[in-house]
């Protein structure tokens, strides 16, 4: 029941990292179309603070960072235990990927808000 529960929260962070991304995407690579900016323009230093102060964008980029890594490891966790592996050495590569996962993303949060909190260091 638990490995159905992460496999289908694995599933579903698929669209909304699409739907993030794309936003991203369109936010930096195709200012010139939705806003009348030109590229360089969006993708300065003081294009990137002033998105960041927005709030609706910082939460943007954590909830970003959240579902890549969720995605991410636990896919590295499944082709790990794929191995032949005792249920020990299982359990330790499971409590290794959440605090690899949540150390990742306690530097990740840290940095994005500091960076945006902190213009011009």
């Amino acid at each position: 029941m638990r490995e159905t529960r992460l496999w289908s929260l694995h599933l579903l962070v698929i669209p909304i990292i699409a739907i993030l991304l794309g936003a991203h995407f369109a936010v930096q690579h195709y200012a010139p179309v939705f806003f009348g900016t030109s590229v360089e323009e969006a993708r300065s230093f003081e294009a990137m603070i002033a998105r960041g102060k927005d709030t609706a964008q910082l939460v943007v980029y954590i909830l970003l960072l959240a579902a890549g890594l969720y995605h991410g490891l636990y896919g590295t966790r499944g082709i790990i235990r794929e191995l032949p592996l005792s249920p020990a050495l299982a359990k330790v590569v499971d409590w290794g990927i959440l605090l690899v996962g949540i150390a990742i993303f306690a530097l990740g949060t840290y940095v994005t808000w500091w960076t945006f909190s902190h213009p011009g260091v």
